[in-house]
């Protein structure tokens, strides 16, 4: 990857292509919606300038949003690494969908549920999605090599987001202030945009866009 290039920049420059894909397309559709996603929450802290951790209250700003962006990216290096595993791949995250939502709509008190569509009590049964470090060993970078290497980064972002990077409690545990681990979502940002450059090249050339 060219790293004098500006792939957040050069994703700008395809949001027209994304956004003209219908949401009747499966797993295409799919990830020109999380295309689109990741550019406005990455974008947001980008223009912001919130991506240098300046700060513990920045850091977890970042963290937390970028692990959002983290788990829909690893799901989209899952279903497109392999085109001929690609529909089934889609449906395992189809299967996931109907799971969380099924556990959504068995809440009792869900606001407006009448205008909802209602889920279908068979989808508790579905199959578990695999795990996050699952699907990244299923998948391999252009040398070959697994991208389990990068579960790292989910862990470090899923620490924050669930509030535990928090003084207090480092004092408690450990009786003085801690350092924590952060993530440059600056570098970060723009890997994911140029995967998402690649998946869009891999389309176009396909025909499929």
């Amino acid at each position: 990857m060219d790293n004098s290039v500006d792939h957040f920049e050069l994703l700008k420059q395809q949001l027209a292509t994304l956004e003209a894909i219908p949401s009747d397309r499966g797993e295409i559709s799919y990830f020109a919606q999380e295309a689109l996603r990741f550019y406005s929450i990455a974008g947001t802290l980008r223009e912001n300038d919130m991506l240098k951790n300046a700060s513990a209250a920045e850091r977890q700003i970042s963290h937390i949003l970028g692990r959002s962006l983290l788990e829909g990216f690893f799901w989209l290096i899952y279903i497109f690494d392999d085109p001929a595993k690609r529909a089934t791949r889609f449906e395992e995250k189809i299967n996931a969908f109907k799971r969380e939502y099924g556990k959504f709509w068995n809440e009792p008190i869900i606001p407006r549920k009448k205008s909802l569509e209602a889920a279908d009590p068979d989808w508790a049964a579905l199959p578990r999605p695999k795990d996050v470090n699952s699907m990244l060993a299923q998948a391999a970078n252009d040398h070959g090599d697994k991208l389990s290497y990068l579960y790292f980064t989910y862990r470090v972002a899923s620490f924050d987001t669930h509030g535990n990077s928090m003084d207090a409690l480092f004092q408690a545990v450990f009786g003085k202030p801690c350092n924590f681990a952060v993530l440059d979502f600056a570098f970060g940002f723009d890997l994911i945009a140029n995967h998402y450059l690649v998946i869009m090249g891999q389309l176009h050339d396909a025909g499929e866009i």
